[in-house]
Parts: structure tokens; sequence; C-alpha cells
């Protein structure tokens, strides 16, 4: 075995010590053994998932053989967390057993993807990580980081619980949609996407009302968030004739929304800017909430523990007219992750730099 003793102040690098018990060219499968003398707790991953990552580019161990030095050389000087975050969730660790600390219960292959980014974000916050074409806004980690704690906060702090089901009737290539997608899964919300369909919309406003009833109704979703207008598709009248509550409705009267026809439905969300005519939809700019409290909101719904097992997408099965028949299988933090189910997502956990096309709102 590889043992690499090194001392950590709060997650980073404090030193450069490092120790080859045994000038052996180790096999792929096995492990290395990395700890920590403070808080973080001893933890191994594969000879072949840590030489096959990008971390670690400088490693001080010059009493290794040169060709073990030149392996490990390849690998970038990232954070021991970030190592840990990506092996968690491409599950590189699947055919070994964690080393086991008696102060943590929960594996490194069972992160969510919520708290994967958190810890990237971290330890790499200045790291640019996606550029919207629209309105050329560039995102490092730490504000895709930042502003899906505050939605996720904001969610916790609306009265929405861990189970609580979102419907997305956003474009894909949407920042908010994304943002959306990283709060779900640090909130324990299980999120359905609806595709909007501008093209549908305009041709057949009838069927596009119809698809949107539909999923509101397979779903049981609690939040919907659409966005106000988009493609010479007002989505807010959309709205309001399959919710008709939403025209005589206002938040700012502090009242909870209620509606019989989806008596589950809690919060009809628009991406627009103003409130202005459109009180019966709260705003989704105003659930941003900073409070960086995410862990006590989480805490006193009494949930427990979010990891890479908690559902997190929610799949709707769509007939040949556009309209929802069913749901489809959920899948979970690491399933989502695996499967690419959302680009966005696994790129950016993968650190994948991506330049999204495409016009829509960007807050």
């Amino acid at each position: 075995m590889i043992s690499i003793a090194n001392y950590f102040d709060n997650g980073d690098y404090s030193g450069t010590r490092y120790f080859l018990l045994k000038k052996l060219k180790p096999p792929a499968n096995l492990p290395v053994l990395y700890f920590s003398s403070t808080s973080h707790p001893s933890r191994s991953i594969t000879m072949a998932s840590f030489t096959s990552t990008t971390f670690l580019r400088k490693l001080a161990l010059r009493s290794a053989p040169k060709h073990t030095r030149s392996q490990l050389r390849s690998v970038s000087s990232l954070g021991i967390r970030s190592a840990v975050a990506s092996t968690a969730l491409s599950n590189n660790v699947a055919n070994r057993s964690p080393v086991v600390n008696p102060h943590q219960h929960r594996g490194m292959a069972t992160i969510s993807a919520g708290d994967a980014l958190a810890r990237l974000a971290t330890d790499h916050p200045h790291m640019e990580i996606i550029r919207y074409e629209h309105k050329n806004v560039k995102w490092t980690l730490k504000h895709v980081n930042y502003y899906s704690d505050a939605l996720a906060c904001g969610f916790l702090d609306a009265g929405l619980q861990p189970g609580d089901v979102v419907l997305s009737w956003l474009p894909e290539h949407f920042a908010e949609q994304h943002i959306l997608q990283f709060a779900c899964s640090k909130a324990g919300l299980l999120l359905y996407s609806l595709d909007p369909n501008p093209e549908l919309a305009k041709k057949d406003p009838e069927t596009a009302k119809a698809a949107l009833a539909k999923a509101l109704e397979l779903t049981n979703a609690n939040i919907l968030i659409s966005q106000e207008a988009g493609d010479d598709v007002n989505y807010i009248n959309l709205c309001q004739g399959v919710i008709p509550e939403i025209r005589i409705f206002d938040f700012g009267e502090g009242m909870q929304f209620f509606t019989p026809r989806y008596p589950h439905l809690r919060f009809p969300v628009h991406t627009g800017y103003t409130i202005t005519g459109n009180e019966g939809m709260f705003l989704f700019k105003h659930f941003l909430v900073p409070s960086n409290n995410l862990d006590s909101l989480l805490r006193e719904t009494g949930c427990k523990a979010l990891d890479g097992k908690t559902p997190l997408l929610g799949e709707l099965i769509i007939g040949k007219d556009g309209i929802p028949i069913k749901t489809g299988k959920t899948l979970t933090n690491e399933e989502v992750f695996k499967s690419k189910a959302w680009p966005q997502v696994s790129s950016i956990l993968s650190r994948e730099y991506k330049e999204i096309a495409g016009v829509g709102v960007v807050f």
C-alpha cells in the first residue's frame, strides 16, 4: 500500500510532507490512503482513479521511484476535497470499501450533487466554469454555488421541505434552470421539467396549456417555475389559462396561495423582473435568500441527511401530441451525474468549461 501523510489546515494544504513507504510501482487497483491529522477522516481511492483524474500535480515524493513520480506529476495540484467530490459522484471507488470514520456515517460515494459543488467551490472558487452568450455572463464555481445555495435557502425558508416537488417550465439553456437543478439537490427537492416548446405554444396555445395542466396533475408539484415570456410567447398568460386564481391572487397580501384545481400547488413562479400586473405569481429572484444557513434550515425540517441516493430528477413521459401521459422513473443524485441527464450539472461537477448559446433570462 502507498500511504501519503499530509497535514491540512481547514481542508487545504499547509505543508508538502508526503512519505512513500514502499518504492514499488503500484498496480492500478492498489488503494492510495491519504489522511489528515485534523478534522478530515481517512479516505481511500484506487491508484487508477487517483492517477487518471487531474488532481495533485506536484507532490513532494522525492523518495519515490522515477516512474511513480512521473505518474503523479501529471495530476493537477487541486485540493483533496475536490478529488473526493469528483471520485465520489463518478463512483470510481465502487469496488473498494472506504476507510470508516466513526464520526462520519456517510461514505465517499454517497454525496449529493449540491454537496459536491460546495466542495469544489470551496477549493477552487475562481475557476471559470460556464458562460452564457446571452448578456455575456461568465460564472465561476463560486458563483454557481452561491446562487444555488441562496435559492435552496429561499425554498426552505418559504416552507418547502425535502421531498417536495418542483415543476420547471423553463428552457434547458437558461441559467435559472441550471441553478434550480443544483438548488433542488441542496434542498432535497424532486425536480420535473416540462419543455416550454415555443413552437407548439405559438401554433396551438390550447395544447400547450393542456400539457402544463397535465404535468401539474401528474407530478403533484408544490411549486411551478415558468419564464415570463420568450420566443414571442407570453407564458404568464398560458399559466393564467391553466390556473385562473393567478389573475386575482396577490402575494403581497401575505396569504397562502391556493387553487382547488391543484391543491398541492403553493407557489406559481416566473423569472421576470417585475410583479406589476402579475401579483399572483412569485418572482424567481425573490426566492434567492443568501442567508448562508442551509444546514440549519435542513435540520429544522427534521429530514434525514441528503446524499447521493436522494431522489433528484423526476421523468415525465410525453405523448406524440406533446402532452405528458405519465411519470417515469426517478433518478438519484448519483444517477443524474452518471447518466448526464443534466449535461450542465455533470460538466460543472467535472470542472469542464462550457459556453451556452440561446437567449433567455440571466438573473
